[in-house]
């Protein structure tokens, strides 16, 4: 097979990106059996305590649900909510922020017309941007724009629509709000003689407009006077704020050493908010967890540990289980990414290589030798990044300017590095690139809420973890959960002969193995636990699983079957577990074929997990009348006929990938055969099993079981049966031959293979389709770098039927990929036999086979070039020849 080539990996590059805009690649739908990182779909199952088997691969967020139902008091219909919230936007992109201010921004624009008229042009600040609807104001949030309307409504109810002191305040709210979007604007002065009222908004609307500017320290100090007028309605608010503007002031230091300063000032000014119940008493404590978060982690992730052991009525959980699980990531990275270095430093000593020789080697510019490319210099960290290009974007130049520079000033500037005046196009790209600058400085800029996790290849210990994350259970557990290897059993073991609770009961099994320490101690504290508890499923899994590995399989079974008896009690990913111990002791393959089937409890689709039903939802909200011409209906109807075959499997049972590889592995066509006929086969299962016989038979030129098999194939594939008529009725054996070649080139369905999950559902060829016919077998492969780790063969297979299915397993993977070997087929049928007038289609079939659009094995240019160059040569005036040619004067 040819290696993928570099113009189909940019393809693949560029669908991955535009993924959201263009229709790339088809998107599959995958059967999910078995839960690992995540809880089971629905997620609300699992936040109100039914956990099925706890994995150790799950997030930490999850096993600190679990831990709150096991040595906790459980969580409150609130908190549920809050971790289902949290689990979402973990895992399905579904953020329970609601930061989006649209809408607001709407209803402002609205509310103002009510005091400047319908008539007048509303300023381009509220213009909004038809690529990211109001996102260019980054730095002002929803609050912002709700307190606007608020006070709007206030003052237009007290004084009059129509008041021109209300117009003035109008006016210089708009000033406000440039400074989130526009340009820094201070609000004009108010105008001698102003009402009281008007001077106390203006002094605030000053302070905000130094806020949203970034201009910290001018509103901090702004903010502090007018906490101090008493008279003001502004005072509280104003007091608090200087709380936030600190806080924002910080986290727009990179440096910790900067940022300390201003938390601990902020600490400090928050005090007086958290000991006294007050407006801002809730968000003064969200502020003061953030600030001890920044301030003091260590001391604030024992904090949360304390607090989130146990149920209480806190009205911050959620944000404070978001931050304990950060903390716990920060952490881990820090002593995971220093036992890498110690390791490198280490290898470096012995070797005498510097393993960092080149980190802190200069790097230039992009493009820096390129003489149409021109870079200034930033002479400030606040300067703003304008990048331009000529009109036919031959040239590219990159400048910088203040951050309180105008359009004009930012033209100017341009102008000079240009060389020449700009044209209005370029001028317009300027603006534009200013206003952006402008209003991400504060989202660019800003040190990021969670510091990165630690992706390397070290794994955590018991004796990497600090003291300080020892000292509290919930802690304690959550690492020791997720580790592997004797250590962490031994302290487990330990933990629980301390405590004799069910959660260390279930933390040792689940790392215990059958001839470890103290081991019948812990088998017999499974037996005697409660079977109610949340944790028994876990402990009666490993049970079972120890059992197993000691060989003592009735005990096992017994075991086993008393949990699958347990019906809907079980979460369908904790039975699928089940089924896989159980499947371990099929003595027949009546047996194998009864617990080898799962079935889903969630499908993927794109990464999201759910029902069918719930993407077929999602799918319909997608209707954009600008490209769906056709109308809502037809389109709900296109989106119900996409996903039809998968809502048909959404509660049937089917073969997962290992129960499908030992198919592939130790079946032979005869005991497939066997399968196909089995009452304990459901009908729907039939047709994958009579697909892959009847192209083994092919393959393996048996011919005499292929035409046997064909009636059965047409049976439960009508839409097969014309192709399969015309191979039965074939005269000869070339006649023969060439239908049942042409039959496997029409249908890329066909494959030697059994499909797990769903099977194949889509028989029509397409050009980024990785899934058309089979790619040679490579699990046996013993010359790759991981070999892949084999399922054990079922006791009930023979030695002659094992020898049998090493025979043909060995056939099928000498014939290769299917792309390649359908191609030498139709080259040596066009040599021999080139008047048939399948011919000319066969060969088309086999160049797009073989064409760079293909992510498997199928990626091979030359012989795809060879093919082309063929057929036009000796089919110039076929169809397919035109259609050839058309096809390549699109690409």
């Amino acid at each position: 097979m040819k290696a993928i080539s570099k113009i189909a990996v940019t393809l693949f590059l560029i669908c991955v990106f535009l993924s959201s805009a263009l229709p790339c690649g088809p998107s599959y739908v995958s059967p999910l059996f078995v839960n690992d990182k995540t809880p089971e779909v629905p997620y609300e199952n699992f936040a109100a305590g039914r956990l099925g088997i706890i994995r150790p691969e799950m997030t930490r967020p999850v096993l600190f649900a679990a831990y709150r139902y096991i040595a906790g008091s459980g969580m409150s219909a609130d908190e549920q909510k809050a971790m289902v919230e949290v689990w979402n936007a973990d895992f399905n992109r579904k953020d329970f922020r609601d930061d989006t201010i649209d809408e607001v921004v709407k209803a402002w624009v609205e509310k103002r017309k009510d005091v400047v008229g319908k008539e007048e042009k509303t300023p381009d600040i509220y213009a909004e941007r038809s690529y990211g609807g109001y996102e260019f104001f980054p730095n002002c949030t929803k609050n912002a724009f709700e307190t606007a309307i608020e006070t709007l409504s206030d003052r237009a109810s007290n004084h009059g629509l129509s008041d021109p002191n209300v117009v003035n305040w109008v006016k210089a709210q708009d000033q406000v709000f440039q400074n989130c979007a526009s340009g820094k604007q201070t609000p004009d002065e108010v105008p001698v003689g102003a009402p009281d009222w008007l001077q106390k908004d203006r002094a605030y609307q000053k302070a905000a407009a130094e806020f949203y500017s970034l201009n910290y320290a001018g509103a901090k100090k702004r903010f502090a006077e007018i906490a101090q007028d008493s008279d003001s309605p502004w005072a509280e608010t104003a007091d608090y704020l200087v709380a936030r503007t600190l806080i924002r002031q910080a986290s727009l230091s990179k440096d910790e050493k900067k940022a300390a300063p201003f938390y601990g000032e902020a600490e400090t000014h928050l005090q007086r908010f958290v000991s006294k119940n007050g407006k801002f008493t809730a968000s003064a404590e969200r502020l003061m967890g953030l600030v001890k978060y920044r301030l003091h982690p260590k001391e604030r992730v024992s904090e949360l540990a304390k607090t989130l052991a146990f149920q209480g009525g806190n009205e911050n959980f959620r944000q404070d289980v978001i931050d304990y699980n950060w903390l716990l990531d920060k952490f881990e990275s820090e002593v995971l990414t220093a036992e890498e270095k110690r390791k490198q430093d280490a290898e470096a000593n012995k070797t005498g290589i510097n393993m960092n020789a080149n980190s802190n080697e200069p790097q230039g510019p992009p493009n820096a030798g390129n003489a149409n490319v021109s870079i200034g210099t930033r002479k400030n960290e606040s300067d703003l990044e304008i990048n331009l290009y000529s009109a036919d974007s031959a040239k590219y130049w990159t400048f910088y300017v203040r951050a309180d520079a105008t359009d004009a000033d930012t033209i100017n500037e341009a102008e000079k590095i240009v060389g020449q005046p700009l044209t209005e196009e370029m001028k317009k790209q300027v603006s534009e690139m200013r206003q952006t600058a402008y209003a991400n400085r504060f989202k660019e800029n800003r040190t990021p809420d969670h510091e990165a996790r630690y992706y390397g290849d070290e794994k955590l210990s018991r004796f990497m973890v600090p003291d300080f994350l020892r000292q509290d259970d919930l802690t304690d557990w959550l690492f020791t959960y997720q580790m592997k290897g004797a250590e962490a059993y031994l302290y487990s073991l330990k933990r629980f002969k301390e405590s004799g609770s069910e959660l260390w009961l279930m933390t040792a099994l689940s790392k215990a193995e059958k001839s470890s320490t103290g081991l019948p101690r812990l088998l017999e504290a499974a037996n005697n636990a409660s079977r109610t508890s949340v944790a028994y499923q876990t402990i009666a899994y490993h049970t079972a699983r120890i059992l197993l590995e000691q060989g003592k399989t009735a005990e096992a079974r017994k075991l086993i079957d008393d949990m699958l008896n347990a019906g809907d009690a079980m979460p369908i990913s904790a039975k699928n577990q089940f089924l896989s111990l159980r499947l371990r002791l099929a003595e027949t393959l009546e047996d194998f074929l009864k617990y080898g089937q799962r079935q889903a409890y969630a499908y993927d689709f794109d990464g999201e997990s759910g029902t069918v039903e719930q993407f077929i939802a999602q799918q319909k909200t997608e209707y954009n009348p600008e490209y769906n011409k056709d109308g809502q209906e037809a389109f709900n109807r296109e989106v119900e006929d996409r996903f039809k075959v998968e809502k048909e499997w959404q509660e049937r049972t089917m073969f997962d990938a290992d129960t499908i590889m030992v198919f592939n592995l130790y079946f032979p066509q005869t005991m497939l055969l066997e399968v196909e006929k089995s009452p304990a086969l459901p009908d729907y299962l039939r047709e994958r099993f009579l697909i892959a016989i009847w192209t083994r038979a092919f393959l393996l030129d048996d011919m005499a079981t292929l035409l046997k098999v064909s009636p059965e194939l047409a049976k439960y594939r009508p839409d097969l049966a014309p192709g399969l008529e015309k191979i039965g009725a074939a005269k000869t054996q070339a006649a023969l031959d060439h239908a049942v070649l042409f039959f496997m080139l029409k249908n890329p369905i066909l494959s030697p293979y059994i499909e797990d999950g769903m099977g194949k559902t889509d028989n029509a060829q397409g050009e980024f389709d990785s899934n058309d016919w089979w790619c040679a077998p490579y699990d046996e492969d013993a010359n790759t770098e991981v070999p892949m780790a084999l399922p054990p063969r079922p006791a009930f297979i023979t030695p002659v039927q094992t020898q049998t299915a090493q025979a043909e397993r060995k056939r099928l993977k000498e014939i290769g990929d299917a792309p390649k070997f359908l191609a030498d087929k139709v080259m040596a049928w066009s040599k021999a036999y080139p008047a048939d007038k399948r011919v000319p289609e066969a060969l088309y079939i086999a160049i797009q086979s073989n064409g760079w659009t293909k992510y498997g094995c199928g990626n091979n240019t030359e012989l795809h070039d060879e093919f082309a160059a063929y057929l036009k040569k000796h089919y110039p005036d076929s169809e397919w020849t035109a259609k050839l040619i058309s096809d390549e004067s699109e690409k």
